[in-house]
């Protein structure tokens, strides 16, 4: 038992290490500037099961610009990370669904995605939800709820949250934005 947790430590110790790696040959932080060097420590973090390292390849996979752009592959990399709680490979994940980049086109699913990187705190998903509760679209309207949301996303720099608060704030009356931050204060993001 004792092997198999020190092999287990090793193994993420090793995907942790290619994932930095990785981020210094994208970068040339440290080292030269290397792409394929980049995609090969991504390729071997994710092999590895490190989150980081399956979102770094999925992206590029979905830029296309280090490695040919391949969508399918983006979208099994985004799967892996984003089913180890990774909110930016949620909401991407949610993006491709919506929009059918790439893999049918799931609505539900789409939403499933979004809604998961939201409740781990990813700013662009939380402003997403927000409007989605502003125009009542798939969702009862609810402007308090709409509040937190963008409020939460904001809070983040959000700057497209930061507007549609702004406006929002214009149709609500101040015991429902002093509700809605509240609700913001108490929220705490999925573990």
């Amino acid at each position: 038992m004792k092997k198999e947790i020190e092999s287990h430590r090793g193994r993420e110790r090793r995907g942790r290490a290619q994932n930095i790696l990785g981020k210094m040959y994208q970068s040339g932080d440290g080292v030269p500037l290397n792409l394929q060097e980049a995609v090969k420590c991504f390729r071997e973090a994710a092999e590895l099961g490190n989150v980081n390292g399956q979102y770094n390849l999925g992206r590029m996979y979905q830029r296309g610009t280090e490695v040919k752009r391949n969508t399918r592959e983006a979208e099994k990399w985004f799967r892996m990370a984003a089913s180890q709680e990774h909110k930016k490979a949620q909401y991407i994940l949610g993006v491709l669904y919506a929009k059918g980049l790439g893999i049918q086109q799931d609505i539900k699913e789409a939403e499933k995605w979004k809604l998961k990187a939201a409740q781990h705190g990813e700013a662009r998903a939380q402003n997403y939800f927000g409007v989605k509760y502003v125009r009542g679209v798939g969702v009862e309207r609810d402007l308090e709820m709409a509040y937190m949301w963008l409020h939460l996303a904001s809070m983040q720099g959000n700057s497209q949250a930061r507007k549609n608060i702004t406006i929002l704030t214009g149709k609500m009356s101040p015991e429902q934005i002093s509700a809605a931050k509240q609700m913001a204060r108490e929220w705490k993001p999925k573990a």
